[in-house]
């Protein structure tokens, strides 16, 4: 199976207060949504990658298209507004898998590993969280935290969903909890890049 995938990189970055756009930090000669794309193209259960910008990351909507990717400019209304723009826009179908742009570290096992665990699971939507207790311990602050049956997670920021059933309300999801410390490493701060 492979999977399509959107990078989400159309957001404002309004914590980082930074004078570039939040996916062209720069970390260790690369910028940040080159670190995910690479991972992503390097996982067999990869097919499409589309970096969904909009209006908010001009530059980022440029430089995406010399990564050899597809590249959609969405509303830039937020995260799930652009996501739900992008499937119906593009008449995306079966497994969509959503990445956030600042996940450096992430690598291409991690993206086939969580791509089989979808396909195992028999559910139409997989979201990837981390313990909180990783988090605290990398030293990154999350801004949301879930008590998930007694345990605090973290959305890591990767979800896959089947795309003919983006527009229900509640869509069963297998949890897939993995205590990775490059599922934890979400840049959002000038303090998370350091």
């Amino acid at each position: 199976l492979k999977v399509t995938v959107l990078v989400m990189a159309g957001g404002r970055g309004r914590r980082l207060k930074a004078n570039v756009e939040k996916p062209l930090l720069n970390l260790h000669g690369k910028p940040l949504i080159r670190w995910v794309l690479d991972a992503l193209k390097g996982s067999r259960h990869v097919g499409r990658i589309i970096v969904v910008a909009s209006r908010h990351t001009p530059e980022t909507l440029k430089a995406a298209l010399k990564f050899g990717v597809e590249v959609l400019k969405a509303p830039g209304k937020g995260y799930l507004a652009d996501i739900h723009y992008t499937v119906r826009r593009l008449g995306l179908k079966g497994p969509i898998m959503v990445v956030s742009c600042d996940l450096p570290l992430l690598r291409s096992e991690t993206v086939s590993l969580i791509v089989e665990r979808f396909m195992e699971s028999g559910k139409p939507a997989l979201s990837v969280m981390v313990p909180l207790g990783l988090c605290v311990r990398l030293g990154f602050s999350p801004d949301l935290t879930l008590n998930v049956d007694g345990r605090l997670l973290v959305p890591a920021g990767i979800n896959i969903v089947t795309a003919e059933m983006i527009d229900l309300d509640e869509i069963p999801e297998e949890r897939l909890v993995l205590e990775l410390e490059e599922l934890a490493a979400n840049i959002n701060t000038v303090r998370d890049l350091k």
